[in-house]
């Protein structure tokens, strides 16, 4: 059903149906659908081409647009924006002033926080808490307990592994920082130094091995030249 004129909070071509409600300062625009049990609400804003369905929320000051997609469970709140092809699936959660877009997927129980970027074909699943400043890119593909943080920069599924000693979560992954890498034990910034030595050794392997740390420094020489 067309709702446009209709609703104050409804405007142009946008579609509300089956159980879904837009209210209090959201506004809805464009040829945006809104369906399921799906909720717009506070200040937050769908337009565009965007479609918001299941038992999806878009509250606070979020922004969905562009052809993006919120289903299931999901929530976009904040001052976050979920735009471009964006899908944004499962029990996911969008916060503070992160950024999802062109044909990245975020799905599972994935919290993107804080200024994190999720963009280009990056995915985004499992229990993965990304937040801080990350940037996640390129066909890189995120996974499981791990958090990433600080100033990452993930730009291939070959830019970050884990490792799960007594219990707990050790997340490596490439990064902006001096030294080209960060890692942290659940969410807790440690040193190579501060690992046994074997594991230390292991570590440093492979980080020199996949994250292209030469390609980076080259990069950054560059930048300063310009």
């Amino acid at each position: 059903m067309t709702l446009g004129g209709q609703m104050p909070n409804i405007f142009e071509e946008a579609h509300l149906s089956d159980n879904a409600k837009v209210t209090g300062d959201a506004l809805v625009f464009g040829h945006s659908r809104i369906y399921g049990n799906a909720r717009i609400y506070g200040d937050a804003q769908v337009y565009e081409d965007s479609h918001v369905s299941g038992n999806a929320l878009v509250y606070a000051n979020g922004r969905v647009y562009g052809t993006s997609r919120i289903c299931g469970e999901a929530q976009v709140a904040g001052q976050s924006r979920v735009y471009g092809d964006a899908r944004v699936s499962g029990n996911a959660f969008i916060h503070g002033q992160a950024h999802i877009l062109g044909s990245a997927r975020v799905s599972g129980s994935a919290q993107i926080l804080d200024a994190a970027q999720i963009s280009g074909d990056a995915s985004v699943s499992g229990n993965v808490r990304i937040y801080g400043n990350a940037r996640i890119s390129g066909d890189a593909r995120v996974f499981g307990d791990v958090q990433i943080l600080g100033q990452a920069l993930i730009e291939s599924s070959q830019h970050w592994f884990s490792l799960t000693q007594g219990g707990e979560t050790m997340s490596i992954y490439r990064s902006t920082r001096p030294g080209g890498f960060e890692i942290n034990i659940e969410g807790q910034e440690v040193t190579i130094e501060l690992l046994d030595e074997d594991l230390g050794r292991f570590v440093q392997r492979t980080i020199e091995a996949n994250f292209d740390l030469a390609k980076k420094k080259g990069a950054q020489i560059s930048a300063l030249r310009r």
